[in-house]
């Protein structure tokens, strides 16, 4: 266990993430959404940190302090750094798989 339960919360986290896959996210049964082509016209990584932003700003206004605001801004910023690895990894869409606790260097 953490110290601050952050495995707890990257679970529910995860969580959430995985059921955008079925949900209205999703456009196919295939899981394809609107953030695959935002990739392919390379506009996904403003688009992500756009709406990391929206939802940090909206937490706290709307429906009071909703944690799932935060969660969506998480899942945001997850997605603009798969984008980020994309761009270092040429060929993929789905950004490159770093080893567990990889941090890249700058």
């Amino acid at each position: 266990m953490m110290k601050y339960n952050e495995d707890i919360i990257l679970t529910i986290v995860k969580d959430y993430i995985r059921q955008t896959y079925s949900e209205h996210y999703s456009t196919t049964e295939e899981g394809f959404q609107a953030m695959d082509i935002f990739r392919e016209i390379e506009i996904d990584k403003n688009f992500c940190q756009a709406n990391a932003i929206k939802y940090l700003i909206r937490y706290g206004k709307k429906q009071g302090r909703n944690e799932k605001d935060l969660i969506k801004a998480i899942h945001y910023i997850v997605l603009l750094i798969s984008s980020e690895r994309k761009d270092k990894q040429k060929g993929t869409t789905r950004g490159v798989l770093y080893a567990r606790g990889e941090i890249s260097k700058k």
